[in-house]
């Protein structure tokens, strides 16, 4: 659920970040607008507006670790604009929009180039060759996988807000389904990409994660 002072701070962060591109506020104010409808539309319950303001706080955190924040952060608000459970190209076409908002922006070429690779990137989380600073998207990737290293009722809460967004599909579908992905993370060698994420997060997400399995085979 979204609250004025959380669309407030989301917005700052917007006109801070697209400001040097364009000065056209009627542009960048319906532009956001848009996100802002997006993210808070009645289906989202995880991926909305607070997942967004708490990836841009993981910017603010590691910025002095990012070699192009601006990327990061225009990934960050178009990563999961497009976001249907009963599609499987939710990524590529939120690449796609942000292209397309963008280039009417005034956003480099190149920095908009690098933004699609990176919200292309969240679909399988591997990293791609065309990348120009492979650690900022390694540590964008572990920004959008930090709510598994989280508190556990942190955690319990995000499973719950996530099976709200699937609730088109039954328990006999959903519990195969989010028990694969969960045991493809414990088969993984690493969940995290990077050294930061790997010390403070690692070992929480591992328990949390076969904790949550647990609880869903004890449930069939």
């Amino acid at each position: 659920m979204s609250t004025p002072e959380l669309v407030s701070t989301v917005k700052y962060y917007w006109n801070e970040l697209i400001q040097p591109y364009c000065s056209d506020t009627s542009l960048t104010d319906r532009f956001f607008e848009e996100i802002e409808k997006k993210y808070t539309g009645r289906s989202r319950h995880y991926h909305n507006l607070q997942h967004i303001a708490a990836l841009l706080q993981l910017c603010e955190q590691y910025s002095h670790r990012l070699t192009d924040k601006d990327v990061v952060a225009l990934a960050v608000f178009y990563h999961d604009i497009i976001y249907n459970v009963l599609r499987k190209d939710n990524e590529p076409r939120s690449a796609l929009l942000a292209v397309k908002r963008l280039y009417a922006l005034g956003v480099p070429e190149d920095k908009t180039a690098q933004v699609k690779l990176f919200i292309e990137a969240t679909q399988s989380h591997a990293l791609t060759a065309t990348v120009v600073n492979t650690h900022d998207l390694q540590l964008f990737l572990d920004f959008d996988m930090s709510i598994l290293g989280a508190q556990w009722n942190d955690y319990l809460e995000y499973t719950k807000q996530v099976r709200r967004e699937y609730r088109v599909y039954p328990d006999k579908l959903y519990i195969p389904g989010r028990t694969k992905f969960l045991e493809h993370c414990l088969q993984t060698q690493h969940i995290f990409q990077t050294p930061e994420f790997r010390k403070n997060y690692e070992t929480a997400a591992r328990s949390n994660i076969a904790q949550e399995l647990r609880s869903l085979t004890s449930d069939v």
